[in-house]
């Protein structure tokens, strides 16, 4: 199995990166269709498990990634205003409300707060696609790049995936070889409180040297590891408690040896989205 997810990874790293070099727009597209697979990969979880999800509130959240598309010259260049895009939020919204009740004619025993919980989560699980889309962005820093001539962007998105992919590493292997106290038994057994420091060292480590190195700013990246080794552990346990609440083991098998796209992305959910609101703040 171990062989499988490093294969996984040879081949859908470069994918990754290559699309992200591209450019915004490309790598928000992807994005928004693996949101897409995300998202329908926890529409059948839940429909296997008797909830029968709202679909027209469910595919709101896919709104989230596609804000590089929907608005190529950023949200603050853009004519829109924030009362019409809540005001297009809610005309949605109430849509799926409708279209419940009138679905609920046909059910001898109508669910519609259940479905549309359903939806509303399924929708703000992959709205936090957005996180990843927009860290794509071309983005200012104090201190350029120490590589010149590179969007930042680009190696924004590097460095956050490298911190969470070291979390995620150094926590698995750490719990494997020295683990034992239980971090979170009723979530995920095998999560160890070892496995959950290892991963917070190595991702603020990683992401003290990488922020040196490609943005020019040590103490950024030391930040964005903290946020990778924190919120990456707590949307991993997330997923974990969903899967288990769901009653399945993995959220799919598109990618080998990692599951679903849920599986792949339950931590960059979670920590993307922080980033993003540190480099509003910090950048």
């Amino acid at each position: 199995m171990i062989w499988k997810r490093w294969v996984a990874a040879v081949v859908g790293v470069p994918a990754v990166l290559g699309v992200c070099w591209w450019g915004a727009e490309p790598f928000a597209a992807m994005i928004t269709a693996v949101a897409a697979i995300a998202g329908g990969e926890l529409v059948i979880a839940q429909r296997r498990a008797g909830i029968r999800t709202s679909l027209p509130i469910a595919v709101m959240g896919l709104a989230g990634p596609a804000i590089p598309l929907i608005f190529p010259s950023g949200l603050r260049a853009s004519s829109l205003s924030l009362s019409s895009m809540a005001g297009l939020a809610v005309a949605l919204l109430l849509s799926g409300f409708v279209y419940e009740v009138a679905a609920a004619q046909k059910d001898e025993r109508p669910r519609i707060g259940a479905n549309v919980g359903a939806g509303l989560l399924c929708a703000a699980y992959t709205a936090l696609f957005a996180g990843i889309s927009l860290l794509r962005e071309p983005i200012r820093l104090r201190s350029a790049p120490l590589i010149a001539g590179v969007d930042p962007g680009f190696f924004m998105v590097v460095l956050v995936l490298c911190c969470v992919w070291a979390s995620d590493t150094a926590a698995y292997y750490v719990g494997l070889s020295m683990g034992s106290r239980k971090l979170a038994p009723v979530l995920s057994p095998a999560k160890t409180v070892e496995g959950a420091v290892g991963g917070f060292v190595a991702a603020v480590v990683v992401g003290a040297v990488l922020g040196h190195f490609l943005l020019g700013r040590a103490l950024l990246g030391w930040w964005i590891g903290a946020i990778a080794g924190t919120a990456g552990q707590i949307g991993d346990l997330f997923e974990s408690g969903l899967k288990r609440e769901l009653g399945i083991k993995d959220s799919g098998g598109i990618i080998p040896g990692h599951g679903g796209m849920l599986d792949r992305f339950d931590s960059l959910l979670f920590v993307a989205p922080m980033v993003w609101l540190l480099l509003q703040i910090a950048g």
